[in-house]
């Protein structure tokens, strides 16, 4: 990508996840325009399709995108580890196209099982490699961080955009916008660098500096030897040499793996159990008559998460990792825990016309507001700066495709449970309630301190020492790339 002279490299790393985030905010789409689009599929008069489509059928467009979205997931860590990183989202943008094509020209409802289909492997490796790959790219942890919060902040645009196009916009201008925004990436991306530790892996030192130099704002021959590049070049060089005679390669103990896993599973399955997505694509069942009308209703709670995704990305690198967790899966909880009492018992409160309509609304925009402050961009946030980079990829691949798999059967659980509505709806948000409470107190203890902090003082906490007692780390010792072991 020709970039100008004195562009720094930090702008560089956010003009790259930037990009990247395009497959979020389409994914965010494709999710948002499934509600609307399931109605019209059943619709008599105004199906685009050659057959209209029973509820049974239109109930299996949004678990096969998790389904996929969960094979797109278990793939792609390996995957990224091979051919790297980028080589992994580009073919995610080329998979995005080909689900909007598969709607654009669809007329069977097979054709659009198909675009979540694709869509989903899609998504499935963009939400697992793209942390990875702003992870790779930063300069710093701190950097990493923030970057990594934007993931959530164009994932809920996108979502909140789909919405709108669904209620407000000509069914096949909607796909045009689709195929618009994956052609912008697929465009794009390829002109961005992969990132240097996929050549430090792989050894090939000439990649390896232009990739760093691109990184790092390095325009002019005489900027490379600023001493901080020559540093952290030197840095590269050293750990490659050390991969390369296997120096530091001990195995590591059991406990401090089982440990990982836990704590990846943690932060991953506890955020999809806690029903945004759930709630977002049956958000007509969750609120009945309550609120305002069915198309209002989604534009408030797609707005709600980004507000939240916006709280997270401009305070959330600024504070504790534990307390951001803990105050946004407890608070988002509690919103969830007054809603199921409501639910249950609302009749009995004798709040009011005005209070019984627009509470509901109200506490499941908040619910989703904090989760979406927190929780969700958490998720990665603090996958990354735990997990060694050893084993980040195929942890949080691992971890990633469970957490859909688990979100596809609650997706089909839910058509079977909403035959009862009211103790089925209920049933749901107590099982999301408790998901929010059970990581907000197991990360108080389990959980270690990451913000700020060197990744060996990390790994120590979590019980990864020598035989002196001293945490494993890497040559690399930047508080960045010191992540490997």
């Amino acid at each position: 990508m020709c970039l100008p002279t004195k562009v720094s490299g930090r702008a560089i790393q956010s003009v790259a996840t930037a990009i990247g985030n395009l497959l979020c905010f389409n994914f965010g789409i494709m999710f948002g325009i499934t509600p609307a689009h399931m109605a019209l599929y059943e619709s008599e008069t105004r199906t685009p399709l050659n057959k209209v489509t029973d509820p049974a059928g239109t109930a299996w467009l949004t678990g096969y995108l998790f389904l996929s979205a969960a094979i797109g997931a278990l793939v792609s860590g390996v995957l990224a580890l091979r051919i790297g990183p980028k080589s992994v989202l580009l073919w995610s943008g080329l998979l995005q196209i080909f689900g909007w094509f598969c709607i654009h020209f669809g007329f069977d409802i097979v054709h659009i099982y198909a675009s979540r289909m694709f869509t989903g492997v899609a998504a499935g490796a963009a939400f697992v490699v793209l942390p990875i790959f702003i992870n790779e790219i930063s300069e710093t942890r701190e950097k990493a961080a923030r970057l990594t919060f934007t993931i959530e902040l164009w994932r809920t645009m996108g979502i909140l955009l789909g919405f709108v196009l669904s209620y407000y916009v000509p069914y096949d201008l909607v796909n045009i916008v689709g195929c618009a925004v994956s052609f912008v990436f697929t465009m794009s991306f390829p002109f961005v660098q992969e990132s240097p530790h996929f050549y430090m892996r792989n050894e090939n030192v000439a990649c390896l500096e232009k990739s760093l130099r691109w990184y790092r704002g390095i325009r002019d021959i005489d900027d490379r030897e600023k001493p901080e590049y020559l540093s952290e070049l030197a840095e590269f060089k050293a750990e490659m040499k050390s991969l390369g005679k296997n120096i530091g390669s001990a195995p590591m103990p059991q406990s401090y793996i089982v440990r990982l896993i836990f704590v990846s599973l943690l932060l991953t399955v506890c955020a999809k159990l806690s029903g945004v997505f759930v709630e977002l694509n049956y958000a007509a069942d969750f609120l009945g008559r309550t609120g305002y009308s069915t198309e209002t209703n989604y534009v408030i709670l797609a707005t709600a998460q980004c507000v939240g995704a916006l709280l997270a990305r401009l305070v959330g690198p600024r504070l504790p990792r534990k307390l951001l967790l803990c105050l946004s899966s407890l608070m988002s909880a509690a919103a969830v825990i007054a809603l199921a009492l409501f639910k249950q018992f609302g009749k009995d409160w004798m709040l009011g016309a005005c209070c019984e309509r627009y509470l509901p609304i109200f506490l499941l925009a908040i619910q989703l507001l904090f989760v979406s402050f927190g929780l969700y961009p958490l998720a990665a946030v603090v996958s990354s700066e735990v997990l060694p980079t050893k084993l980040h990829d195929v942890l949080y691949s691992l971890a990633s495709a469970f957490s859909w798999l688990l979100l596809f059967g609650m997706i089909e659980a839910f058509n079977a449970v909403k035959t009862s509505i009211a103790p089925g709806l209920v049933l749901y948000l107590w099982v999301f309630a408790g998901a929010s409470i059970f990581v907000g107190l197991i990360s108080l203890p389990l959980l270690p301190e990451t913000r700020n902090r060197r990744a060996s003082a990390v790994q120590r906490e979590l019980g990864y020492v020598d035989d002196g007692g001293v945490a494993k780390g890497s040559a690399i010792t930047n508080g960045h790339i010191a992540t490997h072991i």
